[in-house]
């Protein structure tokens, strides 16, 4: 049990590790933080609030 424990944690610290080198290369390649909320995704996660979502016409833009 204790094996597979050990085993599980390593794979997960491998996994954190390739996500960390995908986060540096967006930020290489783009500029900017990956997980900083860009102006449009903040309008459009507080229009699709209560009520909203998809198919029921609170994305629209003006």
């Amino acid at each position: 049990m204790a094996v597979a424990v050990r085993t599980l944690q390593e794979q997960l610290e491998k996994a954190k590790e390739s996500l960390k080198n995908v986060d540096e290369n967006i930020r290489k390649l783009t500029g900017r933080d990956p997980n900083d909320v860009r102006p449009i995704q903040a309008r459009l996660l507080a229009l699709s609030g209560p009520g909203g979502g998809r198919g029921r016409g609170s994305l629209l833009l003006r």
